[in-house]
């Protein structure tokens, strides 16, 4: 009996009950997480940085050396998480977030503050572990689903968080932000180890997996057909998520009749998170019946139009309808990528793969926010028509690597 069938003998409700479980542990923790990084810029104001450029420096620094130091040790933790079981690795990134995420509420630098965040990027890797999980916890025919579920829970965090974050910032102090992240963490923490069952990886002949079949070298990934392609299609989802993130409160900075800034750019962001979200979900189901590569292009394809039409937006509602129209084109992407790459390795490598996966990811998470950023001083305009040509991009990409995909999704 092969892996599948056992889960399928097993019933229906047994890997949805799993893959939920995961779904809601992700949406406490990063609903936790938003509370804390929109606001990062002005806890360095209160941790006494006062000069404008520093203020941004530091900013930057802090907001990309979290991702940067995950993505580089992902593949080294997903090959761990192979070995001891991902479930263990989850719990191990959890414990160690209430720990750091709390001590940030206590530092009195900011230079403690980057010593943190770097502690953080060490221990990181949990939503990486979570769509490993997702992924070998359903039936291969319902991998997309699972991993839609984990990612739409993600994307509505971003709805919630901020604004949550926002008013016990406001009415506690910046600090108490900090400590209502290392709490939630902790509730996910609980809950993880209460409704979450893992059980141990298997071969396709039912035969448990040997440490050392869990290897994924960089000479696996770069000879594995398809994956590759994989790997630039995350880091162009990723880009233009985060880059849109930074670039639409800027872009109703500059609107006409617009005196709520931080109000109407937060509508926009939690809205656009919601469609997001939806769109995660539905790419799920979608990919049982149609090719997630096809999905995927359909999807880089649309959702390049309004993403460059946001560079001329008059007002901020047709900036907010644009923003949304992006994030229901765009919203599963990473879902499908995800997906595509989980179907080109065996699920006992996959913790491995999805730590190359995650690397590719994160280093969109950091790159993006310093190029838009940068681009954005420059002309506004230019960086939104950037992210809708890195959408299109993506669709040429898939194009010209579509069989290449079949080809490793069939070996």
């Amino acid at each position: 009996m092969t892996t599948d069938d056992g889960l399928r003998s097993r019933g229906f409700e047994s890997w949805e009950r799993n893959v939920w479980a995961l779904a809601l542990v992700v949406f406490i923790a990063f609903v936790g997480f938003q509370f804390f990084s929109p606001f990062l810029p002005l806890y360095v104001i209160e941790l006494g940085v006062s000069d404008p450029t520093r203020v941004a420096l530091w900013s930057g620094l802090l907001t990309a050396v979290t991702p940067a130091v995950s993505g580089l040790l992902g593949p080294l933790w997903g090959r761990f998480a192979d070995r001891v079981g991902r479930k263990m690795m989850m719990i191990r990134s959890l414990a160690g977030f209430v720990i750091i995420v709390a001590a940030m509420g206590l530092v009195t630098s900011v230079t403690q503050l980057l010593i943190l965040r770097v502690l953080q990027g060490v221990i990181a890797g949990f939503s990486v572990f979570a769509m490993a999980l997702a992924s070998v916890s359903c039936p291969k025919d319902k991998v997309p689903v699972a991993i839609g579920r984990v990612q739409g829970a993600q994307l509505l965090s971003v709805a919630i968080g901020p604004a949550a974050g926002g008013y016990v910032a406001s009415h506690f102090g910046l600090r108490y932000a900090f400590f209502v992240t290392a709490g939630m963490c902790a509730i996910a923490l609980v809950g993880l180890m209460l409704l979450f069952t893992e059980g141990r990886p298997h071969a396709a002949d039912g035969e448990a997996v040997a440490g050392r079949e869990s290897s994924f070298t960089l000479r696996d990934v770069l000879g594995l057909r398809g994956f590759p392609l994989v790997l630039g299609l995350l880091f162009i989802g990723q880009f233009i998520d985060r880059g849109l993130s930074l670039l639409v409160p800027l872009k109703v900075a500059v609107l006409p009749d617009v005196t709520r800034i931080a109000a109407t750019s937060g509508e926009i962001i939690s809205l656009a998170a919601i469609c997001a979200a939806g769109a995660a979900l539905v790419a799920g189901r979608l990919a049982q019946r149609w090719p997630p590569a096809r999905l995927l292009l359909v999807g880089f394809v649309l959702g390049g139009l309004p993403c460059a039409l946001m560079a001329l937006a008059p007002g901020w509602q047709s900036l907010l309808l644009l923003r949304c129209l992006t994030g229901l084109c765009l919203g599963g992407a990473l879902t499908l990528a995800y997906s595509l790459g989980g179907t080109l390795v065996s699920s006992e490598r996959r913790g491995a793969a999805f730590g190359w996966l995650a690397l590719s990811v994160q280093v969109g998470t950091a790159a993006s926010p310093l190029v838009s950023g940068g681009l954005a001083a420059l002309s506004l305009s230019g960086a939104f028509l950037l992210d809708g040509a890195l959408a299109w991009l993506g669709a040429g990409v898939l194009l010209i690597g579509a069989r290449r995909l079949r080809r490793g999704a069939a070996s």
